[in-house]
């Protein structure tokens, strides 16, 4: 056991009271209320990243959040949770910045996958 890893209780509706270790990167679980949460969705999340473009008019759109995810009663190893989140019309000239954004995106996807391979070191 690391000496990066803290504890949290949380009182599950399916299991009572539970204790898990939190590794570093955990952000922790105030998402997850006593009393409301099942043990199987208890989660450690990372902190997320964002990527997204500014068009010219400076109107800002969201191409995605992603971060890295753990379910350690459900899941054998750390995931990557992403959101997809460009949705709309755009004008054609806007299609540059939509790209670009997405390239970004991608960016950040592949180094959230590359320490999301080496945390799985850390637990298996």
């Amino acid at each position: 056991m690391s000496a990066a890893l803290r504890r949290w209780t949380l009182d599950t509706v399916d299991y009572g009271p539970v204790e898990v270790e939190c590794p570093a990167w955990c952000v922790g679980h105030g998402s997850e209320r006593d009393g409301e949460t099942y043990r199987g969705d208890i989660t450690h999340n990372s902190v997320r990243v964002k990527a997204g473009t500014a068009l010219d008019d400076d109107e800002w759109v969201p191409v995605m959040t992603a971060c890295i995810s753990w379910a350690p009663f459900r899941e054998l190893v750390p995931v990557i949770s992403l959101v997809l989140e460009a949705e709309g019309d755009f004008a054609a000239e806007d299609g540059r910045h939509i790209a670009e954004g997405l390239r970004l995106a991608a960016t950040r996807v592949e180094a959230l996958a590359v320490e999301a391979i080496r945390l799985r070191e850390g637990i298996a």
